[in-house]
């Protein structure tokens, strides 16, 4: 092996490049014209190199390697949306969807449905089944252990999640904890026989699809799975069995690069406190599901959605997801090309740019590892100083994250409304743009206690809805 450089160029450090840099720059001020703000709490260099790297750099392990030979080192499941109104219909459409690249499904239940129907034919085991409740909240956790229990299911053959936490109705204005953390309990309980299959899941995603920026949503993140973790082991469930019974759902925004670093920063966050609590969590343990953000999208120019779904999607599998939720803006109205437009991108980027090819590409990056080491000690030192201030519970049962949230939220609202902050297709480079196709628009009304996802474009939205 040899040890000589390959070019044998003079070692110049970074601070020779900033001198240079700064004598090109003829008198401007290298900060103010070179180093940009992230999220309002980090600051991007213009370049980085290996001297900002602190430690040596390894690949993440985002899941355990494949059983079945042949297949590609990174691997992760394509979800659809499957809204629910009638069982036959929504059969085809699962059978249709599966056929056509969906590796998983997302399934909006009322609670009334005959999952039977539903899923007649579908084989579980060979795919991902997540189910998110939009009506009775127990009748939909009846329904869908009922249904395994009539279906014979092995219990290494179902995968998924129910996409549902003790706080998700709490952060609609719900006070009562007590009842919702008695049946996290018991869902706990129920679904210990199925290992692949996680009964409860944080949505880290809610704080940013409301305005919030990353460094909200993995604190406030953090944050709230910090309670989980405190009030579930008050009623005697053991930490490790709440980690290993738990997803995480994040939503990826506009900054592609920022979004891969914030992403494998929270599994590294979930592993630091795991071991907080005394548990040893394998990184690859964690199961992490990335959904493109609705909070990015915009009614008045749904071509420009389509480019805003592609390069989050590619962040969510840079960053390490597990499953990969395209959504569409326009949920289950959406038409049969949007749906099949979103379904398609993932395949596209698994067979066509080859992402599919190596575990951890993203590694090795300066810039990215230099950020998400940054991330991650901020989000550390963010958390320490809520729990200081007594917890995720009490800043929000005070509004103080509410707060915070809308405060950061309506500043984007009122910048892009105002031109003072770019977004193609509302304020820039738009096509005459208006909501005439778009009958689900409405205003957004939310409660004190609420946080209700919303979009960068809202006001602008909202303004053309009246000049209509």
């Amino acid at each position: 092996m040899t040890e000589e450089e390959f070019y044998n160029f003079p070692q110049v450090s970074k601070a020779d490049w900033i001198a240079q840099v700064k004598k090109d720059l003829k008198g401007k001020d290298f900060e103010s014209t070179l180093v940009s703000d992230l999220w309002n709490e980090l600051k991007i260099q213009p370049f980085y190199t290996s001297e900002d790297r602190t430690s040596i750099p390894f690949s993440n392990p985002f899941h355990a390697p494949s059983q079945i030979p042949g297949m590609p080192p990174r691997i992760w499941s394509n979800l659809v949306s499957i809204h629910v109104e009638e069982e036959k219909t929504a059969n085809q459409e699962i059978h249709l969807a599966l056929q056509n690249g969906a590796e998983g499904l997302v399934l909006f239940l009322k609670g009334n449905e005959d999952l039977s129907e539903v899923l007649k034919d579908v084989l579980p085991q060979y795919i991902q089944l997540y189910f998110s409740p939009a009506g009775e909240k127990f009748l939909v956790f009846k329904a869908i252990f009922d249904w395994v229990l009539s279906q014979n299911i092995g219990s290494d053959q179902l995968n998924g999640a129910i996409l549902w936490s003790p706080f998700g109705d709490f952060l609609s204005g719900e006070k009562d904890t007590e009842s919702y953390f008695s049946t996290a309990s018991e869902l706990i309980r129920n679904w210990k026989a199925f290992p692949n299959f996680f009964p409860l899941s944080l949505d880290f995603g809610r704080y940013t699809e409301s305005g919030g920026t990353g460094i909200q949503e993995l604190t406030y993140g953090i944050g709230e799975l910090i309670e989980v973790l405190d009030q579930l082991t008050q009623r005697g469930i053991l930490a490790e069995t709440i980690f290993v019974n738990t997803a995480f759902l994040g939503a990826v925004g506009d900054l592609h690069f920022p979004e891969i670093a914030k992403l494998k920063a929270l599994r590294s966050l979930i592993v630091d406190l795991a071991a907080n609590y005394e548990v040893t969590l394998p990184p690859e343990s964690i199961h992490l599901i990335a959904a493109t953000s609705t909070w990015t999208y915009s009614i008045l120019d749904k071509n420009t959605n389509l480019i805003r779904q592609t390069y989050q999607a590619m962040a969510g599998i840079l960053g390490g997801c597990n499953s990969l939720w395209v959504r569409t803006l326009e949920g289950e109205s959406a038409s049969v090309r949007e749906n099949r437009i979103a379904r398609n991108i993932s395949t596209i980027l698994r067979e066509e740019a080859y992402l599919d090819k190596v575990i951890d590409p993203a590694v090795g990056s300066f810039y990215l590892d230099s950020l998400q080491k940054e991330i991650t000690d901020l989000i550390k030192e963010k958390v320490s100083q809520l729990e200081t201030e007594g917890g995720w519970l009490k800043s929000f049962s005070e509004e103080k994250i509410q707060q915070e949230i809308r405060r950061n939220g309506l500043a984007i609202q009122r910048a892009i409304l105002a031109n003072t902050l770019s977004k193609v297709g509302v304020n820039r480079y738009t096509e005459n743009g208006n909501l005439e196709n778009s009958p689900f628009f409405a205003e957004i009304e939310e409660k004190e206690l609420e946080l209700k996802p919303s979009r960068a474009s809202y006001l602008v939205e909202l303004q053309t809805l009246k000049s209509l």
